[in-house]
Parts: structure tokens; sequence; C-alpha cells
């Protein structure tokens, strides 16, 4: 009768698997796992002029992609899921009754509407533009000459964080030239309104979980 064969193991191999374990805690003490992150879907929406987005792709994933370095902290990433583009009438936003008529644009209600457009003009101070605003704190609208940190600085107030006095602070005006960030307090509040957005169902898990390093 055949007999399963039997492997000897080396007589230094007490030594190489004490070697091999601290390699590995090594390497997990140098990138520790994180817990699955949420992934929340974007229904991007893009104005034209002249039969022409007003920003490409690349544009737009640009400004998603410091969103998701920004917003790692709170475990929460973001999706393009949906791309539309919007009719001649939204192009320049100059007014409260503009911004409001982009409601009837939204197509899904479970990923967070955004709409890049051509120009944003404050509704307080006419004459005056603005990168990036969230309206009514149910979509955010980007202009096409905003900076890579906007889109995140307008998800942060759609996730209930204001303003802050803070140079370099994601949600201060106040730029230093160094790095952009959100404090605990902030993290904390992203953290809380993911939760109830997905408790209530106003917004849902895209899956599957992100790692961040």
């Amino acid at each position: 009768m055949d007999r399963p064969r039997r492997f000897r193991l080396p007589a230094a191999w007490p030594m190489l698997a004490a070697f091999a374990l601290a390699s590995l805690a090594s390497f997990a003490w140098a990138r520790p796992a994180r817990a699955a992150d949420v992934t929340f879907g974007l229904a991007i929406a893009v104005a034209s002029r002249d039969g022409k987005p007003v920003r490409d792709d690349s544009w737009i994933r640009a400004q998603i992609e410091e969103a998701n370095r920004l917003f790692a902290p709170a475990q929460v990433g973001f999706r393009w899921t949906i791309e539309t583009r919007l009719a001649a009438e939204h192009t320049e936003m100059h007014t409260r009754k503009d911004r409001d008529a982009l409601a009837n644009a939204i197509v899904d209600r479970t990923t967070i509407p955004i709409f890049i457009v051509e120009s944003l003009e404050d509704v307080d101070e006419p004459g005056r533009p603005r990168r990036g605003v969230c309206w009514k704190k149910r979509y955010l609208i980007v202009a096409a000459y905003a900076p890579p940190t906007v889109l995140a600085h307008e998800l942060g107030h759609f996730f209930g964080n204001a303003h802050s006095p803070v140079t370099d602070n994601l949600m201060s005006y106040s730029r230093s030239g160094g790095d952009v960030f959100l404090d605990e307090l902030q993290i904390a509040a992203i953290r809380a309104s993911s939760k109830r957005f997905l408790a209530s169902g106003f917004l849902k898990d895209m899956g599957p979980p992100r790692l961040y390093p």
C-alpha cells in the first residue's frame, strides 16, 4: 500500500520561521491594515459650450482623486458612477433660480449629484466668481476653473462641515502652499454623516471597499 510522502524539515527551519514572522510583523507595522471604507457614488453632469464639455474626464478624475485622498482618514471614498450632459441653459450659473433649476437634472437619488459648469457667480455678491458651492445640502456645483481641492471642499460641506479659519484646512479659503488637511472633529463629522446617510437610505455604499495607504 502506498504511503503519503513525509517531508523532513531542515535543521535551520526554526530560525527561518522566526525570521519570516519578524519580516511579516515589520511589514504590517509599516503598512497597517485599515477597516473597509464606505464608497459613495458620484453622479456627475457636465455642461457644454459649443458642443464640447467644459471639462474633460481627466480634470474630473483629478478632483475625485483629491477628494479620496483627503477623505481617506474618515474611511470614506468616492466613485464616479454616472455621467450625463447638462442642457445648454445650465452652462452658466448666475442666480439662485439657476442653481435651483439643477434639481430637475438629478438622475439618481442614491448618489451624490455634482454639476460641472462653465461659470458660477456668487448670488449674494453679483459679479463675484465662485469656484464651487454645496447648494442647499442637496447637490454640488463646481466651476470649470476650480483648482483640484474644490470638489473635496464642497463634499466637506455635504458631509456636515462648516468653513474653518485655519490656513490649509480643507474647509478654509486660506492657503499657504502647505499640505491640505481635515482635523479630527471634521473627520468625525464625515463619519457620522456617512453612517446617517447609509442608515436612512439617502445614499448607498457602492462597494467594494477600498484601501488607502
